[in-house]
């Protein structure tokens, strides 16, 4: 294998770790690379998963021969091997992003880990689910592709790591959004015991999985017609021979499925039974998540949103399979009154049920059986990796995705940050890589994050003076919302 050298860090590119799921492998568990014969050249970057420019973080891409992993390596003949971070991108279940967009160069540089970042199907094609498309007598079920893509290149990193100088024994998980939720898809998989000994998620969403008749039913009533294969003879076949661009026209998306042998339970509910893999967890949210989303909407209109469009926007977000939505229960507590404009009040909303207060209950039911960090990024003013649109009136803040400049140290055109940005990404890096070398973010002269216990009494809130909080539950509403119904694993 041939990478280069960047920065002082090896860097490889374009590593395939599972076979192009292309052809009869489409909608298939993932299959091991083979051995390559000839010199890998790891100095292309691979394409994206298929998807549209959903966000900064969306390339557009057709091609299905995506699984590729990237790897940032400090200097080699050390000592001692390092730990690895293995990094999932957020938006899967949406349908965009990719490990190019992220580079670990000065994750791995400064703080001695070796970096990796993962390709995993996305969308639809990550997650669709067929009787048509399950395994002959009984053997592996249809959908959660997405997550046995994770696993493949986690067992990919357990083979390959030591050649890379990183330690296979000392693996880290790290994922936001969508990839913090498979961060705990992957806390709740019996198949990923030995495959990572920490797990950080970042803002986890989309983490309930939908049982097996509710995904069927989806799919039946609600895609078939639209790919053109509702009334096919030969229902796998078809599904397999449809144009990647159908998949793309249509967001289908939804994630996770109940699977005896991967998925048995609800992640939350594994939590609460201690039927999960028990190793640390850092686990955390923004203290403006929805800004991101209600800025979004209003761009993709054009203009500043009505109480008409915050309706309409509450109504579509209560057909998402795996929220617990009642748009009028929703509405009553968020009314639009309340705040400055509509747009605040649906970033409240989005804030408090979809980020805010699921983070709250994982964060409370794994520490009954380990050892658990609990943040909230709060920086008033942070660096924009992804800036808001100007048609918003909403006001810059540590909204959806903000941390992850700070978690790799590079702005919306990946330049390192300056000057206060950079002092507090300086600290969440050294937070975040203690915590893959111990378990415990601790150390040095940081100041001091405690273990977070089951009252949610105690967060560390980052922001240029971090500080101890222990007020989350309260301004997140998350107990009137646990009793409301609008948290918690969803009714089927």
């Amino acid at each position: 294998m041939v990478g280069r050298v960047q920065g002082g860090v090896r860097v490889f590119t374009g590593i395939p770790y599972a076979d192009a799921p292309v052809g009869e492998l489409r909608f298939h568990p993932p299959r091991s690379h083979s051995h390559w014969t000839e010199t890998l050249d790891a100095t292309r970057e691979a394409p994206a998963c298929p998807q549209t420019a959903g966000s900064a973080i969306g390339r557009p891409s057709e091609n299905e021969d995506c699984l590729y992993l990237n790897v940032w390596a400090p200097r080699a003949g050390a000592q001692q091997l390092y730990p690895v971070m293995v990094w999932i991108h957020g938006s899967g279940d949406k349908g965009y992003g990719g490990s190019p967009y992220f580079d670990g160069l000065r994750l791995a540089r400064d703080n001695d880990v070796v970096i990796v970042t993962i390709n995993y199907r996305l969308g639809l094609l990550g997650s669709l689910v067929s009787p048509a498309l399950d395994g002959a007598h009984g053997g592996q079920k249809s959908g959660n592709y997405h997550l046995r893509d994770q696993q493949e290149a986690l067992r990919w990193v357990q083979r390959n790591a030591r050649a890379f100088g990183g330690d296979p024994r000392s693996v880290t998980v790290f994922g936001e959004s969508a990839g913090g939720g498979a961060v705990l898809a992957l806390l709740a998989s019996p198949a990923s015991k030995g495959l990572f000994q920490r797990a950080i998620a970042e803002s986890p969403a989309g983490a309930h999985p939908l049982t097996r008749v509710s995904a069927e039913r989806h799919i039946r009533e609600g895609v078939l017609s639209k790919l053109g294969c509702a009334d096919a003879a030969d229902l796998a076949g078809c599904l397999r021979a449809v144009p990647v661009k159908v998949f793309l026209e249509e967001q289908f998306g939804f994630s996770y499925v109940q699977d005896k042998q991967l998925l048995p339970m609800d992640p939350f509910i594994a939590f609460e039974r201690g039927a999960f893999i028990h190793v640390p967890v850092l686990l955390g949210s923004n203290a403006d998540e929805g800004h991101f989303h209600a800025a979004l909407f209003e761009s993709l209109r054009g203009r500043r949103m009505t109480t008409e469009d915050y309706r309409a926007d509450i109504e579509g977000l209560a057909t998402v399979p795996w929220l617990r939505l009642d748009p009028d229960e929703a509405l009553a507590k968020y009314p639009p009154g309340r705040f400055p404009n509509p747009a605040a009040a649906e970033s409240q909303l989005v804030t408090d049920i979809v980020f805010a207060c699921e983070a709250d209950l994982a964060r409370r039911a794994l520490s009954n059986y380990t050892g658990v960090y609990g943040y909230e990024f709060a920086e008033a003013d942070p660096a924009q990796e992804e800036p808001l649109p100007p048609v918003t009136e909403l006001h810059n803040a540590p909204y959806h995705t903000s941390e992850e400049a700070y978690v790799f140290n590079g702005d919306h055109d990946h330049a390192p940050l300056a000057g206060r940005a950079a002092r507090l990404s300086e600290l969440m890096r050294a937070y975040w890589t203690a915590f893959a070398r111990n378990g415990d973010p601790n150390g040095g002269s940081r100041p001091h994050w405690p273990r977070f216990v089951g009252d949610g009494s105690r967060l560390l809130s980052l922001q240029d003076t971090p500080r101890i909080t222990s007020d989350f539950s309260v301004r997140h509403n998350c107990n009137r919302l646990q009793s409301a119904g609008l948290i918690g694993v969803p009714a089927r």
